[in-house]
């Protein structure tokens, strides 16, 4: 899974590399400093509205690395360190004064006690990734009451594309929040101390964490009591709701996609709204994703994007669905339940549901999901809230019924989420 999140991460860094590189950002406009920190991920997204870039298009839609990816990317071999999941978060790029590029800024609410020890580890592993890198920098940072921990380094932005250039990270907290800023430039911009450069991203990631944190001497936010991201994120069913052994999945493993499919399982989400994610696993794999956009109509479009197009794996040529258990390679046809898009509709809940279910023709006495496996995806709108939740469990030689058993437990989910 970490080569698969490197993976994703990388085609969204070329699509906003192509956007980016080489360009001028327009004027940008002077963040505010307020007075009093923000209080929820809605304020959040309000503060930075006007910042953001809309430069980065995919498909239509804002991209951004997306929360999910691990903190500090560039030095993920020797960290691998996972962000918060479940919780209310926020990811766009933002156009500022200080950089010809824009400034990503990611943004996680969590209980104040979890910030502060998450940044440290942050620290901890990049001094580590300094330890085992020559190219590799670190620096404490300490700025309008973020503390935290500073990172460059130099290298490939791809092993394919081959251009060297130098990412810099600040990964801080403060009260409720933690945040990554990160940035980059080209070598023949300068290496990893190059002082102009890190100082002009440091001052750009001081001025949009001002306007989220608000001035040092202002009050902590107190938790707004009105609905939004926050009550949906805490209505997500503890893990075991969907099996005795399923838990937050940590990183260890490549359990995270079990058909294999990469696009059934990774969509990019719209960047700069409110969003909380989960990724589950153990018998099963679960990927939990609530957004919140500004309007309806701007929801229904995001929905859309997430909806996979039912002709997406199926042969050119022959129209036939190429999907197989992960890793099947006989050269007899699998038993399969086609892939099917369907109208869904439920609580005031609707959109589409898609279902697919594969196993090997000789499976074995004890099939795992190499040899079997289902995949079911609920992806839905309720006025401006989308949500988009994926199920996949090994199906063994009943494959109707592992679908009847992923579609109860997604549904059971969106029933449990308020209105």
């Amino acid at each position: 899974m970490r080569s698969r999140a490197l993976a994703l991460a990388m085609a969204v860094g070329a699509a906003l590399l192509l956007a980016t590189y080489g360009g001028q950002v327009p004027a940008a406009p002077p963040f505010d400093t307020p007075y009093a920190a923000a209080a929820t991920i809605e304020d959040i997204a309000e503060r930075l509205r006007r910042h953001v870039d809309d430069r980065h298009l995919l498909d239509g839609q804002r991209v951004a690395t997306s929360p999910a990816v691990p903190l500090m990317l560039a030095c993920q071999e020797e960290s691998g360190l996972r962000p918060p999941m479940g919780v209310p978060a926020y990811s766009a790029e933002l156009r500022v004064a200080e950089l010809p590029r824009s400034l990503t800024l990611r943004l996680w609410v969590v209980p104040p006690e979890r910030s502060r020890p998450l940044a440290d580890l942050a620290g901890r592993a990049a001094r580590r990734c300094a330890d085992e890198n020559d190219s590799t920098v670190t620096l404490p940072f300490d700025r309008e009451g973020w503390r935290g921990t500073q990172l460059m380094n130099t290298a490939a932005r791809s092993p394919d594309m081959g251009d060297v250039s130098t990412e810099a990270y600040i990964v801080a907290a403060r009260g409720q929040f933690l945040a990554e800023a990160s940035w980059w430039w080209p070598i023949e911009q300068g290496e990893t101390e190059d002082s102009h450069w890190v100082g002009q991203g440091v001052a750009a990631s001081v001025s949009a964490l001002t306007a989220v944190g608000g001035r040092w001497d202002g009050p902590m936010p107190v938790p707004s009591p009105r609905p939004g991201l926050g009550a949906l994120a805490a209505a997500l069913p503890r893990p075991s709701a969907y099996g005795p052994d399923v838990a937050p999945w940590t990183g260890e493993d490549d359990r995270s996609d079990l058909t294999c499919t990469y696009d059934l399982f990774y969509k990019n989400l719209p960047a700069a709204v409110p969003v909380a994610g989960r990724v589950l696993t153990g018998r099963v794999t679960v990927r939990e994703e609530v957004l919140v956009m500004p309007d309806a109509a701007g929801a229904e479009r995001a929905r859309r994007l997430l909806v996979t197009p039912e002709d997406e794996f199926k042969n050119d040529v022959t129209g036939k669905d190429v999907i197989a258990p992960c890793g099947y390679e006989g050269e007899a046809e699998p038993v399969r339940i086609p892939f099917k898009v369907e109208p869904f509709g439920r609580g005031g809940w609707m959109g589409e549901m898609e279902s697919l279910a594969v196993r090997r023709p000789d499976l074995p006495r004890e099939p795992t999901y190499q040899d079997s496996v289902a995949h079911v995806a609920l992806i839905v709108r309720r006025g401006a809230t989308v949500v988009r939740l994926l199920w996949q469990g090994p199906a063994g030689a009943d494959l109707a019924g592992a679908l009847r058993e992923g579609r109860a437990a997604l549904i059971r989910t969106l029933d449990g989420l308020p209105g």
